[in-house]
């Protein structure tokens, strides 16, 4: 079985909004930003460990290269 990679998707928003600066001016508009980019960057982490949970499932019948072949052509969303 591969070593599972889980990402914490709270964490992970976190840190992709500590990095991001906004040109805007409005401070709503600005939180609005924030938050868009926050939730994105949560359920796209929610998205991968559900994906990764998957291929973790069926780890022992498939190669590892064919495994990894399918997570960089599947779509996230």
């Amino acid at each position: 079985m591969k070593n599972k990679v889980n990402i914490n998707p709270e964490a992970f928003a976190h840190s992709v909004i500590a990095g991001y600066t906004s040109n805007k001016e409005h401070l709503e508009a600005i939180a609005k930003e924030y938050l868009v980019l926050y939730l994105n960057a949560y359920f796209l982490a929610e998205k991968f460990n559900a994906m990764e949970e998957r291929l973790a499932e069926k780890a022992d019948s498939k190669d590892f290269k064919e495994l990894m072949a399918k997570v960089l052509e599947t779509k996230l969303f």
